[in-house]
């Protein structure tokens, strides 16, 4: 509310709609647009401080949309996430080329932590999208980590921090082992190569949550000839998951990859 040009907007969406902040760039003509996915523990409103103020100060629109599984719309309005986002991605997309501030020629995706799947599949299926953006790769499977957190909270809960139960509410599933079951879904092993814009994937290289190496296996798996993979170190900052210890190095980057790759 102390931003003025944070504008509250309602996305189409499969009979009904969904809540987004479409933070404006202050340059007084349709401006490039980045469409923003939350992590699984985000929410729109984070993401505004995340990186929409950033970007408004270079001439972007941000869109911070609370997709199915996400925020407001898990909370509020009981919708759990899906697998196939390119669906949401798509609404997104066509409520934006639809508004006279909004250069639809020049809209990105990008997702964090675990929108860092989101906006992989988004940009797998939905092709009128100028960019992708993970900032941090998913766990390359998501099935196998639930299934270790499972095991290691049955035979020693002491050894872990995790539980099943946060993946288990944002998918909808009735226990565990469903839960892990939807996970076999989220997968974006065989869809990557489908990915033809320009590509960035950013991670830290000390991830506690998602292991270095599952961005090195989603760049390789991307079909894009432009791509780019940035793993951030302890010396540089954003060495943390999502680069929360140093959040503005890793917008900082993305916003410059941006500015050379969606012109």
């Amino acid at each position: 509310m102390r931003q003025p040009n944070v504008e509250f907007v309602e996305v189409p969406y499969e009979g009904t709609t969904l809540p987004a902040l479409l933070m404006k760039a202050q340059t007084g003509g349709p401006a490039p647009t980045v469409v923003v996915l939350n992590g699984m523990d985000n929410a729109k409103e984070m993401s505004i401080f995340f990186c929409g103020l950033e970007f408004a100060r270079r001439g972007y629109n941000t869109l911070c949309m609370d997709g199915p599984g996400m925020g407001e719309t898990r909370r509020m309005r009981d919708m759990p996430s899906r697998f196939d986002y390119e669906v949401p991605g798509a609404a997104a997309f066509d409520y934006l080329a639809k508004r006279p501030d909004v250069d639809a020629k020049r809209i990105a995706i990008m997702g964090y932590s675990f929108g860092g799947y989101y906006s992989s599949r988004v940009a797998a299926f939905e092709h009128r999208y100028a960019a992708c953006i993970a900032l941090s790769a998913l766990h390359w499977d998501l099935a196998a980590w639930q299934q270790k957190i499972k095991d290691a909270n049955k035979n020693a809960p002491k050894s872990v921090a995790q539980s099943n139960f946060q993946w288990r509410w944002v998918a909808g599933a009735k226990d565990e082992d469903e839960g892990i079951e939807i996970a076999k879904t989220f997968s974006l092993k065989d869809v990557a190569k489908n990915i033809a814009c320009p590509f960035l994937v950013t991670h830290a290289g000390n991830d506690r949550v998602v292991p270095v190496e599952n961005a090195q296996k989603l760049y390789d798996a991307v079909g894009s000839a432009n791509k780019t993979i940035m793993i951030f170190t302890t010396e540089e900052g954003g060495a943390e998951h999502a680069h929360v210890d140093n959040r503005q190095v890793g917008i900082d980057f993305a916003a410059d990859w941006l500015a050379e790759n969606m012109k």
